[in-house]
């Protein structure tokens, strides 16, 4: 069985955010993330390569078999969808998990390198507009992933360091884009509200509209984008945020 591997850059998903954006948004410089989740440089030796391309290939596999709605691929399925053998597929990972690590580096290298940030001569209108644009986008991309990710995660520490890993990218995303809003709050207001646009912008609310509401992206836009906004210019309570 043969096929095609889809070729995504790291700045796919930046350049299609960004594509009618020019001179407002800048993506982030690449993300330093840990080591472990290093993108392979192609080898130049013939061997080395082969190895690399059927490691990609299996882990395109699972990403295809998680898109198409399979909630948790059996290897042998994926071996199958790769066009590779059982022995092979673990020939080249350890075990699941470590399938699901080497899916996670192409999440970070397809979608999160180069998460946009917005300038501060934006209005606060449409920093909000794009920032829940841009999630919603990247949302969509990531959600069969994530959803098995966060699934894993509990048996898995790499795993569910690397979503808790994602979700700091998230959060400084939005520290960023409301920088000149947070940066003339108290500390203790600047904390609370933070923590409230981290909710109010997060996958999990993105997936708990798309998947248990039934909405549409749209609509999920709409009220990503009421939530958001409701944050930043309502008057936050006098309460102290406990960790």
């Amino acid at each position: 069985m043969t096929r095609t591997t889809h070729v995504l850059t790291r700045d796919s998903f930046a350049s299609a955010v960004l594509s009618k954006e020019r001179g407002d948004v800048t993506p982030t410089p690449d993300t330093n993330w840990p080591t472990e989740w290093s993108i392979e440089e192609p080898s130049t030796d013939g061997r080395l390569a082969r190895g690399q391309r059927t490691r990609r290939n299996v882990a395109e596999a699972l990403v295809e078999l998680l898109r198409e709605g399979d909630p948790d691929p059996t290897a042998k399925a994926i071996a199958e969808r790769a066009g590779v053998s059982l022995r092979l597929v673990f020939h080249h990972f350890a075990d699941i998990d470590d399938l699901y690590q080497a899916v996670g580096t192409l999440q970070l290298e397809r979608h999160w390198s180069d998460l946009p940030t917005l300038g501060a001569k934006l209005p606060l209108s449409a920093r909000i507009e794009r920032t829940v644009r841009h999630r919603s986008i990247l949302f969509e991309e990531i959600s069969p992933v994530r959803r098995a990710a966060v699934r894993r995660g509990g048996s898995s520490p790499h795993i569910s360091d690397a979503v808790a890993y994602t979700d700091r990218l998230l959060l400084e995303n939005l520290r960023t884009n409301f920088d000149p809003e947070l940066g003339v709050m108290s500390e203790e207001t600047r904390v609370y509200v933070l923590s409230a646009l981290d909710a109010a912008a997060s996958w999990e609310i993105w997936d708990r509209m798309r998947r248990h509401s039934d909405l549409s992206v749209a609509s999920a836009r709409r009220i990503m984008t009421h939530m958001v906004h409701a944050v930043l210019v309502s008057e936050p309570p006098s309460i102290v945020v406990e960790h």
